[in-house]
């Protein structure tokens, strides 16, 4: 049996959620399938729209943002259909996820922004945050627009180093 190309589309976004086990932003998802080439935005909205109505995937609204995740509907839906979704695009799917996620998982954990509080001062707040509830919280007070910024870059890099050594010493 082969399926339309608008199901093909569907089922590539169910497998990616089921194989990613992490909720994505709709631009990461966005960002993935366009990336590879799996997908164009257009197709990609119409499918995603598709899915939520459906209630095939399903969508978390949070502070951090909205995220979207495979429901047990969706999973069922997969596990009858996934065969119509070429094996080789699922390896790719597969080992794409095994590669990135990790770091998919960091840009879904990282919080960073920053305030202007007075001519020349920034407050600047960054979290960690676990099922996006905040687990390591840090306030900063910068000089300037650009420092906001630059602590704001740094975060995304050094974070969990930075959690890692703070938990470290406090619970010397």
């Amino acid at each position: 049996m082969r399926i339309k190309p608008i199901a093909q589309n569907k089922l590539l976004i169910l497998y990616l959620l089921h194989s990613i086990h992490i909720q994505l932003s709709e631009l990461q998802i966005l960002r993935i399938v366009s990336e590879n080439g799996w997908l164009n935005y257009f197709d990609f909205k119409e499918s995603m729209f598709e899915l939520i109505e459906s209630k095939l995937v399903g969508r978390r609204d949070t502070p951090n943002g909205t995220f979207f995740v495979i429901t047990e509907l969706g999973e069922t839906t997969l596990s009858h259909l996934q065969k119509e979704l070429r094996s080789s695009k699922r390896k790719a799917i597969e080992d794409y996820c095994e590669a990135n996620r990790d770091d998919l998982r960091l840009e879904t954990e990282l919080f960073a922004d920053y305030i202007k509080l007075d001519e020349n001062e920034y407050r600047v707040m960054l979290k960690i945050l676990e099922n996006q509830i905040p687990v390591f919280e840090l306030s900063i007070i910068a000089y300037s627009k650009a420092s906001a910024e630059a602590f704001i870059a740094k975060w995304k890099r050094t974070a969990p180093k930075i959690y890692k050594n703070t938990y470290d010493v406090l619970a010397e």
